[in-house]
């Protein structure tokens, strides 16, 4: 009975979360939402062929016409034979299903706007030579954000092997579970595919495409005009424990924490800060465009995604200084990443900023408090914004009343300055930024 009951939930699970692909956030919302609309997509992708529709607009649905008519004709010959012949492809095809055995190499993260190759290592494992091969059938439902290639393969004989390449190309920044790899055949006939769905699941990391800054100038507050040099150059041998974070790879085996992993049962890192680095926190305004019209939230004109694209440029030059990095993000969940003892840590920051948001409420309501709790050890502020209003005014008095160093970089659709911006703020284009023509902040 208990077998029974674990084959039933797994076959609900098939049918509930059906392995089209989705991109995470709104869109795995919705599919989770219309299970039955992706099953009967699934369905359609995984097994039908554009010959088949053809060959029924042509042959099948004339003469499905002329019965319900009842007009008489000889064509009902051919009409029939037609679908005959599908049906008997069909079913020759499930008697030679191939059996493959099919493993699939491609990256987990890619810059958006490239194009990515994937490779796969095809065995047949039958005793019937495998013909009409297809890899990576199944097409992503979002073509405008996501497109897969597939693979084809003539023939493979009985306990061969060989490699073929297959790939992609991601045209919108997002965290993409990708749709199942599929292998299968449409022979004979061309009309009907059986194969085989590998339902483990794929994950691919979208980053927003950015250009390398040529110089950063992040400035120091009144509080914090001192030297730092001579700290930081005794700091580079002298660190002091941070706190114990979940291993990683790369990690270095003796600053592995018994204890901690002991109690945990996985493998814990003690995490070290040098004494006298700056600290520089970075908040990114991800509130959606308030102007109405629609061409400001398409993605190449987006501030929003013209603030991410630079928020990871800004990122990329702080990873290769001293400074300890602070980023505020909200989209919608709130993340808050200190780089503090991390070395690499920019490859981590980009995975954050592939699965951000906009949000329709405003973000400082619940990035502000983050940002003031640690402002006694924040040496300068970065405020990446896409709007300026008396909010963001007020943030930016409350800061300056705090003495550290402040950059403000405001992003608007046009690049107009608004009224009442600093004067030492910058203000860009979203398509400037986006086309990389911002190479100095």
């Amino acid at each position: 009975m208990t077998g029974r009951l674990q084959r039933g939930a797994a076959f609900w699970r098939r049918l509930r979360y059906p392995p089209v692909g989705h991109q995470h956030g709104r869109q795995e919302r919705l599919a989770n939402r219309f299970p039955l609309v992706h099953g009967l997509y699934y369905w359609l992708t995984a097994h039908t062929t554009l010959r088949l529709y053809l060959t029924v607009l042509v042959g099948a649905a004339p003469t499905a016409f002329l019965m319900l008519t009842e007009f008489v004709t000889p064509l009902f010959v051919v009409g029939f034979a037609v679908i005959a012949w599908i049906a008997a492809c069909m079913a020759l095809g499930l008697v030679l299903c191939p059996r493959l055995d099919v493993t699939c190499r491609m990256p987990t993260r890619v810059e958006c706007g490239r194009a990515f190759e994937t490779r796969y290592l095809v065995r047949n494992t039958g005793r019937r030579t495998a013909r009409g091969i297809g890899i990576e059938t199944l097409i992503y439902s979002n073509w405008t954000h996501l497109r897969l290639r597939r693979a084809a393969l003539g023939a493979l004989g009985p306990g061969e092997e060989e490699t073929v390449s297959g790939g992609g190309r991601a045209l919108a920044r997002g965290v993409y579970t990708l749709p199942a790899l599929r292998w299968d055949s449409d022979f004979p006939g061309g009309f009907w595919r059986w194969g085989r769905t590998d339902r483990v699941e794929r994950v691919l990391y979208v980053h927003p495409r950015y250009t390398r800054l040529e110089s950063l100038d992040m400035p120091l507050g009144p509080r914090n005009r001192h030297e730092l040099s001579a700290a930081m150059e005794l700091s580079r041998e002298a660190f002091e424990f941070h706190g114990c974070r979940e291993y990683r790879d790369g990690d270095a085996l003796r600053h592995v924490h018994p204890r901690s992993s002991a109690r945990l049962g996985a493998p814990v890192v003690k995490e070290f800060q040098s004494e006298g680095r700056s600290r520089t926190a970075v908040l990114v305004d991800t509130r959606r465009p308030l102007s109405g019209r629609w061409r400001d939230i398409l993605p190449r004109s987006s501030p929003f995604e013209a603030a991410l694209a630079l928020t990871a440029a800004i990122v990329e030059a702080l990873s290769v200084t001293d400074r300890v990095l602070e980023l505020l993000i909200a989209g919608p969940e709130i993340y808050r990443f200190v780089s503090a003892g991390r070395v690499g840590y920019f490859e981590d920051v980009l995975d954050i900023l592939a699965g951000i948001e906009s949000c329709r409420e405003d973000p400082l309501d619940k990035l502000e408090p983050l940002l003031f709790e640690e402002i006694r050890l924040i040496q300068s502020v970065c405020l990446v914004l896409t709007g300026w209003d008396a909010r963001r005014a007020a943030l930016v008095d409350e800061l300056e009343a705090w003495e550290v160093g402040l950059k403000i970089v405001l992003i608007t659709p046009d690049g107009r300055r608004p009224d009442g911006l600093p004067p030492g703020a910058q203000c860009l284009g979203a398509r400037a930024v986006l086309r990389g023509e911002t190479s100095a902040l």
